[in-house]
């Protein structure tokens, strides 16, 4: 090979790249809508006091890579600031190789037949796997592989915990006012569906609200703040309230782990566990609960 990196560059216009109809495909549009030219027939269909006299000046015709260049120029006049949004969605350091090979990698959604043995053990493997490392995160006993997000994890477990509640004349559910608020959006969507009464309030005042079957808790709370909830959950439990806490993922290899603390159900986002941004949803939701 004997050409130079500079010969192999697309040299021409940008605008070549352009796949659009030739001159035949464009007269042959032309007489469809009886239109003499491309001109005759913008001056059919524009207003003409907003036509232009004289066609703008706009210079000649860049290359692709002084059009990218100049892209690249107008793009580094960006500040770039941290985002302190959270609810859920922390950026994560994720090695490019597992990025490219494993997430990335076609080769796990696209198999030529779905039978495939190769395919289907090493996906039933990773989810075997996966499971256990929620179960172990979490300290319960029961893991789904997955759900759509954190939130439709959220309003399985009210409705999981209405079907199990020895509480069967209670109709309320509670949820402390830190929950992420996309959550309790769906949560009280899924009750209104149900019939059920929805809750909002501190999580200190839980206990002062009567015939409530189940209450959600945030452990890691939209503000940032960790909470202890071991106590509350206690005094819940000794009045069969069922309780469900939406936990961070990779914080529970800090945090003490929700089934100690007696909650029955705990569910959470796993965009802290990888980095699903544009893998067709945000990142799957996950619910565990106690034997």
């Amino acid at each position: 090979m004997t050409q130079t990196l500079s010969q192999l560059e697309n040299s021409g216009a940008f605008i070549e790249r352009h796949i659009g109809p030739d001159a035949g495909q464009q007269q042959e549009m032309l007489n469809a809508v009886s239109a003499e030219s491309l001109n005759a027939l913008i001056g059919q269909i524009v207003p003409k006091d907003i036509q232009l006299a004289t066609p703008p000046q706009v210079g000649e015709a860049a290359t692709e890579y002084a059009a990218l260049a100049e892209l690249k120029a107008i793009v580094g006049r960006n500040k770039r600031f941290t985002s302190y949004i959270g609810m859920g969605y922390t950026a994560v350091q994720l090695p490019p190789v597992i990025l490219r090979n494993m997430l990335e990698n076609p080769g796990w959604y696209t198999a030529y037949t779905p039978y495939q043995p190769e395919v289907s053990q090493g996906r039933l493997e990773a989810l075997l796997n996966f499971q256990q490392v929620t179960l172990d995160l979490t300290g319960l006993d029961m893991a789904s592989a997955s759900l759509l997000d954190e939130a439709t994890a959220a309003a399985e477990a009210m409705a999981m915990a209405k079907r199990v509640s020895k509480l069967k004349n209670a109709n309320r559910f509670f949820v402390a006012s830190d929950v992420h608020p996309q959550t309790l959006d769906v949560v009280r969507t899924r009750a209104k569906t149900f019939g059920f009464d929805v809750i909002v309030d501190d999580a200190a005042k839980a206990l002062d609200h009567q015939n409530v079957f189940g209450v959600l808790l945030q452990q890691v709370g939209s503000t940032g703040e960790i909470h202890d909830y071991s106590a509350l959950i206690s005094k819940l439990k000794a009045r069969k309230v069922i309780v469900s806490v939406a936990a961070d993922f990779m914080a529970l290899v800090l945090l003490t782990a929700p089934g100690k603390t007696g909650c029955g159900y705990c569910f959470w986002l796993c965009a802290t566990f990888w980095r699903a941004d544009g893998l067709r949803r945000p990142a799957r939701g996950v619910l565990c609960r106690d034997r």
